[in-house]
């Protein structure tokens, strides 16, 4: 029997296969009939390549797939074609040809950022509006504008208040000095009270 499956290369620790098409009694790293595609498993995604054509011409002439080799082959959707195939409802070339869509289509899909707004509607009627245009004095502060200006107004609220503080101790020492002939009767008083 025909089997298309995996056979090991690559280093040790090191996995790297190739999908080939041999005889079920043959070891895993034996003789093979052809080499239809190769697996890297040690890359982010896994790098994945089979010859399509070739895999559905086996497919279709009986070969069987391991269950490793028909989950990829599932993946690629080869593996959904192989029935029309063996009936002889399409031929290899329209199949092909459906495949080659359906891989441009995915890649595109992989390759356009993810966008975080709703997809639009395509077709006439989904014109892009032109973004107006923000009038500067109009447009409301940022946070780090309020923050700087709330920051300014509070430094202000702050020297005012060392300031008044300021102005009442100078007060409170002025009234605490006594003025004119108070102050000489203060002088003289400790003074009498010694000469006693």
């Amino acid at each position: 029997m025909v089997k298309i499956r995996l056979r090991r290369t690559g280093a040790k620790k090191q996995p790297h296969y190739r999908v080939v098409v041999t005889d079920s009694r043959s070891p895993r790293d034996g003789k093979f009939i052809e080499i239809i595609g190769h697996y890297n498993p040690r890359t982010e995604p896994p790098e994945l390549e089979i010859d399509a054509e070739r895999a559905l011409y086996w497919l279709s002439v009986g070969a069987q797939p391991s269950e490793a080799v028909k989950r990829m082959l599932d993946k690629m959707g080869i593996m959904a074609q192989v029935p029309a195939v063996r009936k002889g409802d399409k031929s290899l070339d329209e199949i092909l040809e459906e495949l080659e869509l359906a891989k441009a289509a995915k890649a595109a899909l992989t390759e356009e950022p993810a966008k975080k707004k709703a997809p639009k509607e395509e077709g006439p009627e989904a014109e892009e509006e032109p973004e107006e245009p923000v009038d500067i004095e109009e447009a409301e502060p940022s946070d780090a504008e309020v923050d700087e200006d709330e920051e300014d107004e509070e430094e202000e609220e702050e020297e005012e208040e060392e300031e008044e503080a300021e102005a009442e101790a100078e007060e409170v020492e002025e009234s605490d000095e006594p003025e004119g002939d108070e102050a000489e009767d203060v002088d003289e008083d400790p003074l009498a009270e010694d000469e006693d």
